[in-house]
């Protein structure tokens, strides 16, 4: 046989089972089992034979009788009794416990993913505003700053943009960053490109002839200034 074709051949399950077979409850004999499982099932959902599930490992008919029981006491796999194509009962796997089991840990990895990346911006948020106001932040500026992103569900990218508002207005404080963000809330901003929107309408002179000196918007009384 060709050695090439042997490393061309595609693998007929996702790698993240190989990262994540532990969180589902299965030992790595489990797992042998149930890749065969999976691999039989792309062709068919019949039951392969114990024989056969067997074939290729160092287990015993009965282990791999026991691996069966396990998959379906964890909801992992399941098995009915029904007419074939010929008209005589047989054995139909399920394996929809598994793919369902196996989606909830991938989306709870996947949420925890999410939350470090977040907790990594924020801790970035926090030292870009001290870093602009030039000294720690009050006790009061971070119940504020919280209750932007708890409270208000403001996304952490666009507070960063009112921040940089603020710093382009040259008025560096809470009140008016919280200004900015709740203009911002009215008009329904929920991404940094939707500020963008929202500022350039403000800050273009509505004038047809060219002018020097651009006005600069107040988000605090919400005039040019």
């Amino acid at each position: 046989m060709d050695i090439d074709f042997l490393r061309k051949r595609p693998m007929v399950f996702r790698r993240e089972l190989l990262d994540h077979y532990a969180e589902l409850g299965l030992t790595e004999t489990d797992l042998v089992i149930l890749m065969k499982l999976i691999y039989e099932n792309e062709h068919s959902n019949k039951q392969p034979s114990i024989q056969y599930l067997c074939q290729g490992t160092t287990m015993k008919e009965r282990e791999v009788t026991g691996v069966i029981q396990r998959l379906i006491q964890l909801d992992l796999f399941n098995l009915t009794v029904q007419k074939d194509e010929e008209g005589r009962f047989a054995e139909f796997m399920d394996l929809d416990g598994f793919y369902n089991s196996f989606k909830n840990v991938l989306e709870k990895e996947s949420l925890r993913h999410k939350e470090q990346s977040d907790e990594e911006t924020f801790k970035d948020l926090f030292q870009f505003i001290e870093q602009s106001f030039g000294r720690p932040l009050s006790p009061i500026e971070i119940d504020t700053l919280n209750q932007w992103i708890d409270v208000d569900n403001h996304d952490i990218s666009v507070i960063q943009a009112a921040v940089n508002e603020a710093l382009s207005q040259e008025k560096i404080n809470f009140k008016y960053i919280d200004r900015i963000l709740l203009n911002w809330k009215k008009n329904n901003v929920k991404t940094v490109d939707d500020s963008k929107k929202i500022s350039q309408q403000y800050h273009t002179p509505q004038m047809k002839h060219t002018v020097k000196n651009i006005p600069k918007f107040d988000w605090l009384n919400e005039e040019d200034s």
